[in-house]
Protein backbone atom coordinates (compact mmCIF):
# COMPACT_ATOMS: atom_id res chain seq x y z
CA UNK A 1 0.00 0.00 0.00
CA UNK A 2 1.48 3.06 -0.96
CA UNK A 3 0.55 6.60 0.63
CA UNK A 4 0.53 9.97 -0.82
CA UNK A 5 2.18 12.65 1.46
CA UNK A 6 0.62 15.81 1.28
CA UNK A 7 3.32 18.77 2.33
CA UNK A 8 0.53 21.22 4.32
CA UNK A 9 2.19 24.91 4.17
CA UNK A 10 1.53 27.00 7.59
CA UNK A 11 2.05 30.71 7.47
CA UNK A 12 2.05 33.16 10.54
CA UNK A 13 1.33 36.99 10.84
CA UNK A 14 1.71 39.00 13.73
CA UNK A 15 1.09 43.20 12.62
CA UNK A 16 1.75 46.13 14.67
CA UNK A 17 0.42 49.84 13.48
CA UNK A 18 0.50 52.85 15.62
CA UNK A 19 -2.53 53.89 13.76
CA UNK A 20 -5.59 51.41 14.43
CA UNK A 21 -7.88 52.32 11.42
CA UNK A 22 -4.71 51.03 9.06
CA UNK A 23 -4.44 47.59 10.75
CA UNK A 24 -8.14 47.57 10.40
CA UNK A 25 -7.92 48.31 7.02
CA UNK A 26 -5.63 45.79 6.25
CA UNK A 27 -6.99 43.15 7.79
CA UNK A 28 -10.20 43.47 5.65
CA UNK A 29 -7.74 42.38 2.94
CA UNK A 30 -7.34 39.28 3.89
CA UNK A 31 -9.71 36.50 3.41
CA UNK A 32 -12.92 36.49 5.57
CA UNK A 33 -12.26 32.63 6.91
CA UNK A 34 -8.84 33.03 8.26
CA UNK A 35 -8.58 33.04 11.63
CA UNK A 36 -7.08 36.46 13.40
CA UNK A 37 -6.92 37.38 17.19
CA UNK A 38 -6.06 40.71 18.62
CA UNK A 39 -3.23 41.23 20.47
CA UNK A 40 -2.62 43.80 23.67
CA UNK A 41 -2.08 47.50 23.27
CA UNK A 42 1.15 48.80 24.02
CA UNK A 43 1.22 52.05 25.53
CA UNK A 44 4.27 54.06 25.63
CA UNK A 45 3.81 57.47 27.46
CA UNK A 46 6.78 60.08 27.74
CA UNK A 47 7.70 63.60 28.99
CA UNK A 48 9.19 66.39 27.30
CA UNK A 49 10.56 70.23 28.51
CA UNK A 50 9.09 72.82 26.36
CA UNK A 51 12.26 75.17 26.74
CA UNK A 52 15.62 73.57 26.98
CA UNK A 53 16.51 76.23 30.07
CA UNK A 54 15.07 77.56 33.17
CA UNK A 55 11.08 76.39 33.44
CA UNK A 56 11.06 72.80 34.90
CA UNK A 57 7.49 73.01 35.30
CA UNK A 58 6.51 73.49 31.80
CA UNK A 59 6.22 70.14 30.26
CA UNK A 60 4.56 68.77 27.60
CA UNK A 61 3.41 64.82 27.92
CA UNK A 62 2.59 62.68 25.15
CA UNK A 63 1.34 59.19 24.34
CA UNK A 64 1.78 56.54 21.77
CA UNK A 65 -0.49 53.28 21.34
CA UNK A 66 0.64 50.70 19.44
CA UNK A 67 -2.21 48.29 18.04
CA UNK A 68 -1.18 44.35 17.30
CA UNK A 69 -2.74 41.46 16.01
CA UNK A 70 -2.30 37.69 15.00
CA UNK A 71 -3.41 35.64 12.73
CA UNK A 72 -2.47 32.22 11.16
CA UNK A 73 -3.27 30.98 7.92
CA UNK A 74 -2.95 26.85 6.44
CA UNK A 75 -2.81 25.60 2.75
CA UNK A 76 -1.86 22.39 0.87
CA UNK A 77 -1.54 24.70 -2.32
CA UNK A 78 1.43 27.09 -2.45
CA UNK A 79 0.25 29.67 -4.89
CA UNK A 80 -2.57 30.51 -1.65
CA UNK A 81 0.30 31.32 0.39
CA UNK A 82 2.15 33.36 -2.04
CA UNK A 83 -1.09 35.32 -2.84
CA UNK A 84 -1.30 35.60 0.82
CA UNK A 85 2.19 37.63 0.88
CA UNK A 86 1.67 39.76 -2.50
CA UNK A 87 -1.58 41.30 -0.65
CA UNK A 88 0.80 41.48 2.52
CA UNK A 89 2.90 43.10 0.52
CA UNK A 90 0.65 46.35 0.23
CA UNK A 91 0.83 47.15 3.91
CA UNK A 92 1.30 50.69 4.48
CA UNK A 93 1.75 51.90 7.88
CA UNK A 94 1.61 48.43 9.19
CA UNK A 95 4.27 46.13 10.04
CA UNK A 96 5.01 42.71 10.41
CA UNK A 97 6.88 39.82 11.20
CA UNK A 98 5.93 36.20 9.21
CA UNK A 99 6.87 32.82 9.46
CA UNK A 100 6.36 30.13 6.56
CA UNK A 101 6.54 26.52 8.26
CA UNK A 102 6.30 23.03 5.77
CA UNK A 103 4.51 20.48 7.40
CA UNK A 104 4.79 16.54 5.68
CA UNK A 105 1.54 14.83 6.32
CA UNK A 106 1.55 11.15 5.35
Amino acid sequence: MHFKKKIIYSCEVWSTSTDLISLKYWSLLLPLFRSSTGLSTKIKRFTLLRSPLGNKASKDQFERREYKSYFFFKSENSSEILALLDILRYSSGVKSKILLKTAINV
